[in-house]
């Protein structure tokens, strides 16, 4: 059976085209397969004799192998691909500028004042900055004056401050 050079050509683009598609569509991979099939079609299509089907898959094969053994060594060799943007280089972090939350250390043992109840978790505020806070497991009231216990990771866990009468017994 024969073919047009017209049908071969567009048999192939389409394969090209879903393959391009299967890139950037999530899900099962069927525009990947139907993609292959129509460039391994074309290639069918192409090819006269068994002869020239066996070189036209074997020169798509090396083809193939030698793009991906180039972009292989461009990304061992920390070189840009052609498509920079596709890979993120960059590290987020401390050192760079880049926190999750404010360093937190320096309030142990400072006091403050509890804005809003705690139970457990509330908002006081120390040295005129509100601070999210946490509670040791008691409920502590708006207005009460609180003490930080341990800052870990940004979370910073407060108590009651010992009253008058507390630090006299």
């Amino acid at each position: 059976m024969s073919f047009g050079l017209g049908t071969i050509l567009a048999v192939f683009l389409i394969g090209i085209i879903m393959l391009l598609i299967e890139i950037f569509v999530t899900g099962f991979g069927l525009f990947g397969v139907i993609g292959i099939g129509a460039v391994i079609a074309s290639l069918v299509m192409a090819g006269a004799t068994v002869g020239q089907l066996g070189l036209a898959i074997g020169l798509a094969v090396f083809l193939t192998l030698a793009i991906g053994y180039w972009a292989y060594r461009r990304l061992q060799s920390n070189q840009s691909l052609l498509w920079k943007g596709l890979i993120l280089t960059d590290s987020t972090s401390r050192e760079k500028g880049y926190s999750s939350h404010q360093p937190r250390e320096l309030l142990t043992n400072q006091t403050g004042v509890a804005l809003t109840p705690l139970r457990p978790a509330g908002i006081i505020e120390i040295n005129g900055e509100r601070v999210d806070a946490v509670t040791e497991g008691s409920f502590i009231g708006a207005g009460e004056e609180v003490v930080v216990k341990e800052v870990t990771h940004g979370r910073v866990i407060v108590r009651i401050a010992k009253t008058k009468e507390e630090s006299l017994t």
